[in-house]
């Protein structure tokens, strides 16, 4: 229970960590990196990973309800699959955006642009993804159900279909024999005796 946690908390957080740096590498594209000097492009890695720990710990204050819902929601139903937790990071990524676009000033650049959505929609994705390879692909934990076993170590149930289908003409075989038996081991003192039962037929006259 207690390396679930860790799991659940540790994929949260490298999650928002990588919605992150996914917003960050588009407005610092690695186009604009290569383009810099070797001095310039260390400043600007400096610059963009600092953004993008700001951005992380806002993203995960913003995610932490629904995030918690959703997982929660996902270990009660066993959901291991990674389309739901890459689904759930994209709802979370664009109600964002919405809140983002709710709160502009009228008088402020909008963020309503292709290009922000696409931010905003591949940063969610890749944040539900990461989650998916830590924490969620474990959702519900492992259940697998107990055979007894014999003390040799061998399963009850062990082998017991291919030994009923190998044995069975064995069974045909010997019902046959059965009911030839009768017939093989009639002995000359009873065909005479049922002869001699019989009016007219036995002795010779």
């Amino acid at each position: 229970m207690f390396a679930a946690f860790i799991r659940i908390v540790l994929g949260f957080a490298l999650a928002c960590l990588a919605a992150a740096i996914t917003q960050v590498l588009f407005v610092i594209t690695p186009a604009d990196l290569y383009a810099l000097d070797q001095d310039t492009r260390l400043q600007r890695i400096g610059f963009a990973w600092l953004v993008a720990l700001s951005a992380a710990t806002q993203a995960a204050l913003f995610a932490a309800p629904f995030a918690l819902l959703a997982i929660i929601f996902g270990g009660m139903q066993g959901l291991r699959g990674w389309a739901y937790y890459v689904f759930v990071g994209l709802g979370i990524a664009l109600a964002g955006f919405v809140v983002l676009y709710a709160g502009e000033n009228s008088g402020q650049p909008t963020i309503a642009n292709g290009y922000a959505v696409a931010a905003f929609a591949f940063s969610g994705i890749i944040a539900g993804y990461v989650y998916w390879l830590i924490a969620g692909h474990r959702a519900g934990g492992t259940y697998k159900p107990q055979r007894s076993t014999s003390p040799e170590g061998h399963s009850d149930y062990d082998d017991q279909p291919e030994e009923d289908t190998s044995r069975e003409h064995l069974k045909v075989a010997n019902s046959s024999l059965m009911d030839e038996q009768p017939v093989g081991r009639v002995g000359v003192g009873q065909g005479s005796a049922s002869m001699s039962a019989v009016p007219g037929v036995g002795k010779p006259h």
